[in-house]
């Protein structure tokens, strides 16, 4: 789920998947905190969609978690 800043509807979205079961990986800004989320045991990792290096780091990330395979991108961005 891309774009899960606090407060916004990315993150009432992750909540309710969360809630659900449903494992997910949410992305916040870089500069935005992620403690909203590290509550509820959702893993999160830093996203900025405009610098091609974040979303390349993002990339190997996501690949290492989840050995490349994604169900659904929800992109909130």
């Amino acid at each position: 789920l891309v774009g899960v800043g606090q407060g916004c509807i990315g993150e009432a979205l992750s909540r309710e998947y969360a809630s659900r079961n449903i494992t997910l990986v949410a992305t916040v800004l870089p500069s935005d905190s992620n403690q909203n989320l590290d509550t509820t045991g959702i893993t999160s990792f830093p996203l900025d969609v405009t610098k091609d290096e974040s979303i390349l780091a993002l990339r190997e990330k996501i690949t290492k978690l989840t050995g490349g395979y994604i169900d659904i991108l929800v992109n909130n961005a």
